[in-house]
């Protein structure tokens, strides 16, 4: 994997994802931190995650929201499984094609990155669809949120109509 001091985090990619488990809660934006992080650290004891520091984790937000502009609606918390896993109750996000873009944490900046895909997906013919799940990628490196770097990852499918 390249490091952040190589990347181009302006440039919004294509890339190819396997399908991944995801232990998940529903949270909304009255929800507190605190109260997300005991949901999720409960929600994960049912599947025997032993070290959670090293699981990869985010928060969802469904494509329809950012469709009508909501940017901040978020509506899942999640953690990765390390392990295949198949039982009732788990997010499975889907395998197959996804952008993927970053942006540095702030309201202003998220709101812009995601304009910047919908014109990207727009120009191409492609059709945004399920869950943005967005990861910080650098949190353990950091000592400041405004340093924060999130990574986006969005399904696509191709428009027919556009070919």
């Amino acid at each position: 994997m390249q490091t952040l001091k190589t990347m181009d985090l302006s440039e919004i990619s294509l890339i190819e994802k396997k399908e991944r488990c995801l232990v998940t809660v529903d949270i909304d934006k009255d929800t507190p931190f605190d109260k997300q992080v005991e949901m999720i650290i409960e929600e994960t004891k049912k599947y025997q995650l032993r070290r959670l520091h090293d699981a990869s984790y985010g928060t969802m937000i469904a494509a329809e929201s950012l469709r009508q502009g909501n940017y901040e609606d978020y509506s899942r918390l999640f953690i990765e499984i390390p392990f295949p896993i198949k039982k009732k109750g788990l997010h499975i996000q889907p395998a197959g094609r996804y952008l993927r873009a970053f942006y540095q944490e702030s309201p202003a900046n998220a709101i812009a990155c995601y304009q910047k895909i919908f014109e990207f997906s727009g120009e191409n013919g492609f059709v945004l669809s399920g869950f943005s799940y967005e990861v910080i990628i650098n949190e353990n490196v950091i000592s400041r949120t405004e340093d924060a770097v999130v990574q986006i990852e969005i399904p696509i499918k191709k428009n027919i109509a556009k070919g």
